[in-house]
């Protein structure tokens, strides 16, 4: 099976998904109007798409990406290859360290603001608070996998510049395959995750197969943010310094060591305009409550994300013609 048959298969398998949890909530709440939308908003985008399976009359969108991973498959799989292993190059402890990371911070975190600054209490009425521990890890582990796609992103055109002025492939290609590669960490901080909860004896339920969900939304809008930052970065290069900061700020403007209840009112509402907030607390749904989040809290996930994602993209195709004359 090649490249492009197995990135088919995937999105396939991702609309199969995205239709099941669609109907489960459904089922379980008949008045969820938004994941009746979430549902017919898939099937129209799988019957826009399409493939040679579905029209074999003309080219659809599908099928020119297929042409296009076909003719490029190999590349691609150097560069999402080439970048994991990089990362733990001469590292002896190698690929543990995306294990190791999470829980380290986790373990220094909890200390200070559990012990030290009894944080932990400050939370008011959020069950999810009972087990710190979990709560915090998932903030760490979402934040930052977000933090480490767009930083590899980022640097993705100006640091090919060599390969794009002498080949040409799709500079798309390559903020791309960056944030696959940091996404293939973020799958692997998932597993330590498990042993927490299982530590804490939250034990999984049929709630769990949400969590992918909340994963994707969380690689969709990193995808459009790696678009959009890598593009800006050619035309003005001060974007990579200024970047560390505003991602330190948005750190601390996202309740991932506090609870959201402890802000002013002002700040929650504030809040809801903050995506990073609403993929972390959906995960934290899944995961801690063991439930599935609302179909209000998914739509809004939903629009995040492809909104970043149409955006990027939208960016990064208008300027990618004026990348060579600036790098």
């Amino acid at each position: 099976m090649n490249f492009s048959t197995k990135i088919t298969f995937a999105f396939y398998g991702i609309i199969v998904y995205l239709l099941g949890i669609s109907i489960y909530q459904v089922i379980r709440e008949p008045n969820t109007w938004s994941y009746v939308v979430l549902g017919v908003t898939l099937l129209f985008v799988f019957w826009l798409l399409g493939s040679r399976l579905v029209s074999k009359k003309k080219p659809t969108v599908l099928s020119r990406i297929q042409a296009a991973l076909q003719r490029f498959s190999f590349l691609i799989e150097q560069l999402v290859a080439r970048d994991f292993k990089t990362k733990y190059k001469r590292s002896v402890l190698g690929i543990f360290w995306s294990f190791l990371n999470p829980l380290l911070m986790m373990a220094v975190q909890y200390f200070v603001f559990v012990n030290l600054m009894k944080l932990r209490n400050m939370g008011g009425q959020n069950p999810m608070l009972e087990h710190y521990a979990v709560y915090l890890l998932v903030g760490i582990i979402m934040f930052s996998g977000f933090n480490d796609c767009c930083n590899q992103a980022l640097r993705s055109i100006v640091y090919n510049a060599s390969l794009i002025t002498k080949v040409y492939v799709p500079k798309v290609i390559y903020p791309t395959t960056k944030v696959l590669s940091a996404g293939i960490n973020l799958a692997l901080s998932i597993l330590p995750l498990y042993i927490i909860v299982l530590f804490n004896k939250l034990w999984p339920n049929f709630s769990i197969l949400a969590l992918p969900l909340g994963l994707l939304f969380l690689m969709v809008f990193t995808l459009g943010m790696g678009y959009l930052l890598s593009s800006c970065v050619v035309f003005f290069r001060d974007i990579e310094f200024l970047w560390g900061v505003f991602s330190t700020m948005w750190m601390y403007a996202t309740p991932i060591i506090y609870d959201v209840g402890i802000l002013p009112e002002t700040v929650q509402k504030l809040m809801m305009f903050n995506p990073l907030y609403h993929y972390i607390d959906f995960v934290r749904q899944i995961v801690i409550l063991q439930q599935v989040p609302t179909a209000q809290e998914t739509l809004i996930c939903a629009s995040f994300s492809v909104g970043m994602f149409a955006l990027g993209l939208l960016v990064f195709k208008k300027t990618e013609d004026k990348f060579i004359f600036y790098i």
